[in-house]
């Protein structure tokens, strides 16, 4: 069996058996290395992920867990609109409470449109309006009056006063009848000048009306009772029981006087 048997001599074939040993042997040595290769990358590649991990979990600082005696200090609610906070350390006592909104009192006070239905006054016939169109009003087409809902009241009461402009002449007309260029004023014994709406409220604002003839219109304001100084400049006291009147102006077209009392 080990003896080489054929035609050709020997030698030949026993140089045929060494090739394919040799060349047997060269293939399973590479095998072996090429596995010994890929055994020792896979080491390579997983012994620092593994050292890394393990570093990193030792060397990570335990997080202490909250104590449940122990509960954070919570910061205050924030404070609401319109309210006051608690002071802060060392403020005076004073700052504790706000002053009232500037103007808070006098925008109550401020001449406004009055749209209430007048029942006194009827109605009046349509009036044709002139090719032209209406002309401008002069004082002379107009009645300035001057109102105030009860001829009495207490000291605490806050009395309604209107403004009424009325135009009578036979025509339609345009007036301008801009806040600033309207006033009440309440006037005292002796001609003393209690109040007026414009000395703490005199904004001006485009209101061109129409006027028919025979058709009032009103304007009206919520008195506080107090007194007022042009500009404001002064405090405001409550004015006393006594014997006041009421007069309004458009420009320098002036009403009339309406008496009214205040009673304690």
């Amino acid at each position: 069996m080990w003896e080489p048997v054929g035609p050709l001599p020997a030698s030949v074939y026993w140089r045929r058996r060494w090739v394919a040993i040799a060349s047997t042997a060269t293939v399973l040595v590479i095998v072996a290395w090429a596995v010994v290769i890929v055994v020792a990358s896979a080491a390579t590649s997983n012994t620092p992920t593994t050292r890394a991990a393990v570093h990193s979990s030792a060397s990570a600082p335990q997080q202490a867990s909250p104590s449940p005696e122990v509960a954070p200090a919570s910061a205050p609610p924030p404070a609401q609109p319109g309210t006051v906070g608690p002071a802060p350390t060392g403020s005076s006592p004073s700052s504790e409470q706000l002053p009232p909104p500037p103007g808070a009192a006098i925008a109550a006070e401020q001449l406004v449109p009055d749209d209430t239905p007048r029942q006194s006054v009827p109605v009046p016939p349509p009036v044709p309006v002139p090719p032209t169109g209406p002309v401008p009003c002069t004082n002379a087409m107009l009645t300035v009056g001057a109102e105030i809902d009860r001829p009495e009241h207490r000291v605490v009461d806050r009395p309604v006063l209107r403004l009424v402009v009325t135009n009578v002449s036979d025509q339609p007309c345009i007036r301008d009848l801009d806040s600033a260029r309207q006033e009440i004023v309440v006037w005292g014994p002796g001609g003393a000048r209690i109040w007026s709406s414009n000395d703490c409220v005199n904004a001006s604002t485009s209101d061109l009306r129409t006027l028919v003839p025979g058709q009032p219109v009103a304007f009206a304001v919520r008195w506080a009772g107090r007194t007022s100084t042009p500009g404001c400049a002064a405090p405001r006291t409550v004015v006393p029981p006594g014997s006041y009147n009421v007069m309004t102006r458009v420009d320098d077209a002036i009403s009339a006087a309406t008496p009214f009392r205040r009673l304690p």
